[in-house]
């Protein structure tokens, strides 16, 4: 697809808000002209990246604005335009809905996720800049708050969520870095080209550098804000200002507590918060944002499979098995794993669930249980499992997943022979794991 043309059909059409937004803006129009605060307007408008769209694509082709590169503010813009200008404009702006074979209901909830996203980046450089005691923070506020609005247009306009993250896919679609989106996106609506200078190419200054970051940890918060990939923005944000970490990250916290409480206009303000509530080993994956119930055999296949993978990356764990419950033998079968050699016993060998034995004690109801080594010792010896005769002296984790009140199966994990000991950190994050497979 050939980014110009995208970019000038996105401006030939007039885009909606967030239906959250448009009550409040109707009746701000709808009072006496002297009752109407620029003010009201100004944070509405901050409060949607949407509405902030069709404000500035209004005075985006001012020739002063083209020429100096400037951002005014959303107060002046709406002085600018003057009050009778604005409502009128305002007075026709539709809200986004749910049609069917036009907008999903997926669709438009990732839309206000990632809007959402821009909010805490918004808020997250504001904190920034203050830190530093930068008195003009607004520009690189609106900046962000602008930044994933080209990905929420494309999104809408397809009415699909990519399989790839959603920056990622639009910049691969056009075969050029986000940044060279953006940058034509800025030119054809138009905006202030001083979003450009901002968001666009170029050499980076340190207030880019500090916007670019804080766009990056809201963006990225889903991954887990425990993870040593995330940290990173973080840590580099504040060897830029010369601050702790610890006020750094603690900017983050606020912003993202903000989003959700300040006018949030779409569920999806509220993700950012909760994805710092996520304890390490929490996560989201888009694969498994589908999986409805454990009745869907390849949804839930898919759910298990990346669940291991994660115990294994995330949480370490060197072994990691699932167990399948198969009803008409009464026994379990190992369906996935990782960390087995290729010629280990239990890659073949059928659990069957004898009476008395420990895997039909386990497996009588949901429940988990952690075998440090001398308890697995003595398991081993009062219950003669089979399982324990070629699982090793490993200390263990295990626990049952139920559909309902049908056994499903059972997740196994250990950190091998003289590994080390499994935290309770790390048997309650396993815990949560497996309990988490049956609310997707």
């Amino acid at each position: 697809m050939e980014l110009v043309n995208w970019c000038q059909d996105l401006a030939s059409k007039r885009w909606p808000i967030l239906q959250d937004t448009l009550p409040e803006l109707k009746q701000i129009c709808a009072r006496h002209s002297d009752l109407i605060s620029f003010s009201d307007l100004a944070n509405l408008c901050l409060s949607d990246p949407l509405l902030l769209l069709d404000l500035y694509r209004v005075v985006g082709s001012s020739r002063a604005l083209q020429r100096n590169e400037s951002i005014p503010s959303v107060e002046q813009t709406l002085m600018l335009m003057g009050l009778e200008a604005v409502t009128g404009r305002f007075s026709k702006v539709m809200a986004i809905e749910v049609v069917p074979d036009k907008l999903d209901a997926p669709v438009l909830e990732a839309i206000g996720d990632w809007l959402g996203r821009s909010r805490t980046a918004a808020f997250i450089i504001k904190g920034w800049l203050s830190l530093q005691g930068h008195p003009k923070v607004e520009d690189c506020f609106v900046a962000a708050l602008l930044y994933n609005l080209p990905a929420c247009l494309y999104m809408m306009q397809r009415n699909e969520l990519p399989d790839k993250p959603l920056l990622q896919a639009v910049a691969e679609v056009f075969q050029c870095d986000y940044s060279q989106v953006l940058s034509q996106f800025i030119q054809s609506m138009p905006l202030p080209a001083g979003l450009n200078t901002l968001l666009g190419p170029g050499k980076m200054s340190k207030r880019r550098q500090l916007l670019r970051l804080a766009i990056a940890t809201a963006n990225s918060l889903e991954q887990g804000a425990w993870r040593s990939t995330w940290q990173v923005g973080v840590e580099a944000a504040a060897k830029l200002m010369s601050c702790s970490v610890q006020d750094t990250y603690m900017v983050v916290v606020r912003a993202a507590i903000a989003t959700a409480s300040q006018h949030p206009r779409a569920i999806g303000y509220s993700f950012p918060v909760r994805s710092l509530l996520m304890l390490s080993g929490e996560y989201k994956v888009a694969s498994m944002k589908k999986v409805a119930s454990l009745n869907d055999p390849e949804q839930m296949a898919t759910a298990i499979r990346e669940s291991i993978r994660h115990l294994a990356n995330d949480l370490k764990f060197k072994r990691v098995l699932y167990y399948h419950y198969e009803p008409a033998s009464q026994q379990l079968k190992l369906r996935y794993q990782l960390g087995l050699p290729e010629n280990h016993v239990l890659r073949r060998l059928p659990l069957a669930l004898e009476p008395g034995s420990f895997l039909t004690l386990l497996t009588s109801k949901p429940q988990s249980f952690h075998a440090p080594e001398a308890v697995r010792l003595q398991l081993a010896q009062r219950y003669h499992d089979v399982f324990f005769n070629h699982i090793g002296d490993s200390e263990f984790a295990i626990m049952t997943l139920f559909s309902g009140h049908s056994l499903s199966g059972v997740f196994y994990v250990d950190h091998g022979h003289a590994g080390p000991p499994i935290s309770e950190q790390s048997y309650h994050h396993f815990k949560d794991l497996v309990t988490r497979l049956l609310h997707h």
